[in-house]
Order: C-alpha cells, then sequence, then structure tokens
C-alpha cells in the first residue's frame, strides 16, 4: 500500500492546471478570455473563447477544508457562471468536505457526472517495462517554444478544438515542467507527447497523446518508463496520475499500464455539472440556492 498525503496531492493538481493557464501568451490570453482566480482552497479556470468545453472550465478544491463552509465554493462558481461558460466541479473523495459539497451541489440541482481515479506510487525503483527499441525519446528543453508539435498533439489526442493549443504551447519553457516527444521510424517523426510536473517533491504525470498511426506500437510505454526514470532522478518522493474513468476501454489500458509500473487506485474524482436549463431558467439559479 502507498503512502501519499492527499491534500498536498490536490494541491499539485490545483497548480498543474494554472501552470497551464498562466504559461499562455499575453495576446493569447486576450484574445481567448483565459483566467484563473483562487477562493481559499478552490481554484477556478476558465477558457472563455470555448465556453462549450467543459474539460477547459473548471472548479478544483470544492472538498477541500473550507471550501463549502467557508463560502469559498459558492464564489467560486458565482465567479465562473459570470464567464457564461459551461464548467464541471470536481469532488475529490475521501476529502474534509466530500459530502457536504456533494450535498451543498446536489441541493443546488448540480448532477453528478463521470470523472477519474488517481493513481499513485513511492519513489521505489521501477519495474522494467517491455519498451520497443526503435522508439525515439526526445526531452524538450526550454528553447522549444511549440514543445516540437507537443500541443498540436495533445489538443488532438483530447479531442480539442486548434484554439486550446494555447494552453500546451509553452509548457517546455516552464521551470517546473518536463516535457517529452517520441518518435518512431520509418517516418521519425513526432509520433507522441506526454509532460509531468514536479513541485514540493511530488510529480503529477499530465495525459499523453499518440498520433493514430502510431498507436499500438508502444509509445506510452516508452515516455511513462521515461518519465518515471526522470521523476526519481529529480527527486521526486510520490508520483501521481488522473486516469479518466469516462470511456472504460482506454481507462482499462492506462490503467493497467500503470499498475505494471507499480501504481495503485488511491481515490476517484467525480465532477459535478449544472443541469441543462431555458435561458430564462438560467437568469434565476444562484449559487447560493
Amino acid at each position: 500500500m502507498v503512502n501519499f498525503d492527499a491534500t498536498l496531492l490536490e494541491r499539485v493538481a490545483q497548480e498543474f492546471r494554472r501552470d497551464m493557464w498562466e504559461s499562455v501568451v499575453d495576446e493569447a490570453v486576450t484574445e481567448s478570455g483565459i483566467e484563473v482566480e483562487r477562493f481559499g482552497p478552490v481554484q477556478a479556470s476558465a477558457f472563455g473563447e470555448l465556453p462549450e468545453i467543459a474539460v477547459l472550465n473548471q472548479i478544483q478544491g470544492a472538498a477541500e477544508d473550507g471550501a463549502v463552509r467557508g463560502g469559498y465554493l459558492a464564489e467560486a462558481i458565482e465567479w465562473m457562471r459570470s464567464r457564461e461558460v459551461d464548467y464541471r466541479i470536481f469532488v475529490a473523495e475521501g476529502r474534509p468536505e466530500s459530502e457536504e459539497a456533494g450535498a451543498w451541489l446536489g441541493s443546488r440541482g448540480y448532477e453528478r457526472g463521470d470523472g477519474w481515479v488517481t493513481f499513485v506510487r513511492d519513489a521505489s525503483p521501477p519495474p522494467q517495462l517491455e519498451v520497443n527499441p526503435e522508439i525515439t525519446i526526445w526531452p524538450l528543453g526550454d528553447n522549444e517554444i511549440d514543445g516540437e508539435g507537443l500541443s498540436a498533439i495533445l489538443s488532438q489526442g483530447m479531442d480539442l478544438p486548434l484554439t486550446a493549443e494555447t494552453l500546451f504551447f509553452s509548457l517546455p519553457q516552464r521551470e517546473r515542467w518536463h516535457c517529452y516527444t517520441a518518435s518512431l521510424p520509418p517516418e521519425d517523426r513526432v509520433a507522441a507527447t506526454a509532460s509531468m510536473l514536479i513541485h514540493e517533491g511530488v510529480a503529477q504525470f499530465g495525459p499523453g497523446s499518440t498520433l493514430q498511426y502510431a498507436r499500438g506500437r508502444g509509445c506510452a510505454t516508452a515516455l511513462l518508463q521515461r518519465r518515471l526514470v526522470d521523476a526519481i532522478a529529480a527527486g521526486a518522493e510520490t508520483i501521481f496520475a488522473e486516469v479518466w474513468d469516462c470511456q472504460p476501454e482506454r481507462f482499462s489500458a492506462v490503467g493497467r499500464n500503470l499498475v505494471r509500473a507499480g501504481f495503485e487506485p488511491a481515490y476517484a474524482v467525480r465532477n459535478w455539472q449544472r443541469p441543462a436549463l431555458r435561458p430564462a431558467a438560467t437568469q434565476r439559479f444562484r449559487a447560493d440556492g
């Protein structure tokens, strides 16, 4: 059983998303309406130009100590609603106010949806995964402005519009980030990408993405192995990854890879969303009930 500090993991998860939003160049921030704001233990992130993409408009920390009782969740929701975007509120299980957050949201008409499972492992030596020897992994330095296609491949793999590439464009330049690409012969062009953030002795693995033509050839495993080795070498004591469970087949495949690499499922995070409301009703729907 892996020992971990869930409070620290949730804090790093907020830093992970905050870094993505704050890495965007000023021009794109203005044009795309990209904002991030904190309300006590709660963090709200908005992408105004893509109001219909809920994964880009989210509230984190809803179950942390003081989020409900201190009124911070209500403040974050009011801030998000004023942006007129579709958004999700993430409630981690087993946190100080998990039950209160669920009850509070449910009483105001929010609906519980899918979410992800957080997989965790310690810094023990990773097992030798079976890696395709033809794959070449390239760590991206801070001089890679576009991350050698990292932004395009990630947004494509996550089924996001091209506009969302701005969130990944400058990540290789961020001090706490480690970004990678993988290539395969005979094309020898970038076929897959992955990243991780290391903060306060914790490494969070970001979602990886592989182009269609290269899937099933071991890129994800090679990138997983490389990040594990680098995270441990950098002094990370805890390593975690979030795996969405809304796609059962993909969830099982990613989860199996993580388990083979020494990870264990630790806790789930559920998302809550506002119901579909008619325009007239929307005006009457308030976070404070």
